[in-house]
């Protein structure tokens, strides 16, 4: 009986500390294009941390201003998508961060927005036109999974 006392004191620390790390890899968005490719936002929990703790319970206005983000994402296509003549937003959404193999004592929000390439004034309209901004101003793309 004594031993199994002592390994559980010894287990719990690890538990806890497992239980409080960030998770690496977080994909809160998917999809998959007609030929099967899976597509997906990949969130390191260590970006998402940098970014910093807010809360829309605070009742204060985001670290970055939705406006930010927007411009963000619009000078980012300048760059990533070079084959475009740019995009057209389509949403923007507020996403809380979730962590399923932990427990985060603070909330981490970020944005998702998705956007319609455009080519000779048409929309390209696809399954994987998102991005992630994290309140640091950081923009993440789709990536293959």
């Amino acid at each position: 009986m004594i031993k199994i006392f002592v390994i559980l004191l010894t287990l719990i620390p690890l538990f806890v500390q497992a239980n409080t790390e960030f998770c690496e890899d977080h994909t809160p968005r998917t999809t998959a294009t007609h030929g099967g490719e899976k597509y997906g936002l990949i969130i390191p929990g260590s970006k998402i941390k940098k970014a910093g703790a807010w809360s829309p319970k605070k009742m204060i206005p985001p670290p970055l201003p939705t406006f930010d983000a927007y411009t963000l994402v619009k000078d980012w296509a300048v760059t990533s998508l070079p084959k475009f003549d740019g995009i057209e937003i389509r949403s923007i959404e507020l996403v809380k961060y979730h962590c399923f193999g932990g427990f985060l004592e603070a909330e981490y929000w970020y944005y998702v927005i998705e956007y319609d390439p455009l080519l000779d004034g048409n929309k390209m309209f696809g399954s994987k036109n998102f991005v992630a901004v994290l309140m640091s101003g950081d923009v993440i793309g789709v990536k293959s999974i």
